[in-house]
């Protein structure tokens, strides 16, 4: 695995277009979907001039051409200066860059008139190692600009260090990507809460009466993404869903009999329990497409009216299967995890986990726990292993009963890079955390076996 620097990512986080990395970047699998973002590049000629010295560096052509090859879904419009595209009409071109419906900027080299980062889109300042960089970086927040940085001329010793900058830039370049796809996307959110967002656990939390007006369209001034809320009500009463409920389902055994099949072991709950949570995966698809959604978050614990405790059920094994499909389904109604989600997955292909986040200052440790998480964690074909258990928030206290519920414990590899990462829609923030996995039943462990059963 390879992760995301955190010098590059305060550089996304401070236009809020920030990236997160929990895995090893992989071959993009339907990671673009959708319309082709367009990128708006003008490009600078830089220092020292070809007429210093023998070396060539890669050329405008050349570096256009890579971008091409390598951002997948994106359409570039370039305007070269150094070929003979003058500046006042390329200034002139870049006021209309909205209305023309471009959906970011790249400035190659010094912006030597500003308004170049005034476009309103987010903006990609590429400067050039060993050129001038008077950089505006103080222009950057307020203009929503990021920066990177290119070696053409193969200054670096190290040309691995040479494609570092590279693959940067075209990480940042998917980025306007996800925040392009992002305007077409539909969230499903399934919760009783009166609030579209579940903001329970914080008791500082005092939310105005018009708090869901207000995050609600910071989401759209944000993304433009369109949310629809429904509730128990909404579900139980689908045909569907019912007939699902109540009758056998070959489908649904179907996908039970795998998710066994793959588990190291499963214990503390029973394979019918395992099938209906098939069937909440069944009824969550089924859902989106009723509604039209592309990523969704449920948060009720039944798929029935009048539930007994036997009958309740949870979506988070649902979610390891949606990821599988490069879906984001999330089990609780939490729109800016839920949103920061969709950024990494619809720019990098990678899924990632939602969790509850503790730190154990003894052991220098953070913890991010739930019933949930990605099997395959690098977002291609590799897959961590996982335990099938009885769910930790179940009504019925004793095991291997109706209403145990299902949740996994899913063992994910020691010494990983990570990142946990969430914005915050109506702060404009990004919250950041890195570090490494820890082992768990192997080499130098930090705690005992029963803590990973237990959790």
């Amino acid at each position: 695995m390879s992760d995301i620097s955190r010098r590059a990512f305060v550089q996304a986080s401070s236009a809020a277009i920030g990236a997160c990395a929990v895995a090893a970047q992989p071959p993009e699998r339907n990671a673009h979907r959708g319309e082709r973002a367009k990128v708006f590049m003008v490009m600078f000629g830089t220092a020292p001039s070809q007429d210093d010295t023998d070396i060539r560096p890669m050329t405008h052509a050349e570096i256009v051409q890579r971008l091409q090859r390598d951002c997948d879904g994106v359409e570039f419009a370039v305007r070269d200066l150094a070929a003979g595209a003058k500046l006042d009409a390329v200034l002139n071109e870049v006021k209309d860059l909205k209305r023309q419906q471009f959906d970011g900027v790249i400035i190659y080299g010094c912006p030597r008139e500003y308004d170049l980062l005034r476009s309103g889109l987010p903006t990609i300042n590429v400067a050039v190692l060993n050129d001038f960089m008077n950089i505006p970086f103080p222009l950057y927040r307020k203009n929503r600009t990021i920066g990177a940085m290119l070696d053409p001329w193969g200054f670096c010793a190290d040309a691995a260090v040479s494609e570092k900058m590279f693959l940067d830039l075209i990480a940042k370049v998917k980025l306007v990507r996800a925040l392009k796809r992002m305007k077409s996307e539909h969230i499903l959110t399934v919760t009783d809460s009166p609030r579209v967002n579940v903001i329970y656990g914080d008791l500082l939390k005092n939310p105005p009466p018009d708090y869901n007006e207000q995050i609600l369209s910071a989401i759209d001034q944000t993304f433009g993404t369109h949310v629809t809320k429904i509730g128990t009500k909404e579900v139980v009463e689908e045909p569907y869903i019912r007939d699902l409920w109540k009758n056998d389902s070959p489908e649904a055994n179907e996908i039970a009999k795998r998710w066994i099949r793959d588990a190291e072991r499963m214990f503390g709950t029973t394979e019918s329990e395992v099938v209906r949570s098939a069937k909440v995966y069944l009824a969550m698809k089924w859902l989106m497409e009723r509604h039209n959604a592309t990523a969704m978050a449920y948060h009720i614990r039944t798929l029935v009216p009048n539930p007994r405790r036997e009958d309740y059920v949870v979506s988070c094994p649902a979610t390891s299967e949606f990821q599988l499909h490069n879906i984001v389904a999330k089990c609780q109604s939490h729109l800016n995890i839920l949103l920061s989600e969709m950024m990494l997955q619809y720019a990098y292909g990678r899924p990632s986990m939602l969790g509850d986040f503790s730190v154990d200052t003894y052991n220098n440790t953070s913890c991010v726990q739930h019933c949930e998480g990605p099997w395959n964690a690098w977002g291609d074909d590799r897959r961590v292993p996982y335990k099938i258990r009885d769910h930790r928030e179940r009504p019925v206290r004793k095991r291997s009963l109706p209403g145990v519920g299902v949740g996994w414990c899913i063992l994910y590899p020691p010494n990983e890079p990570v990142t946990m990462w969430q914005l915050d829609v109506l702060s404009k923030e990004v919250l950041v955390h890195t570090g490494r996995t820890v082992p768990m039943y192997k080499g130098r462990v930090k705690y005992k076996d029963h803590f990973y059963d237990m959790m």
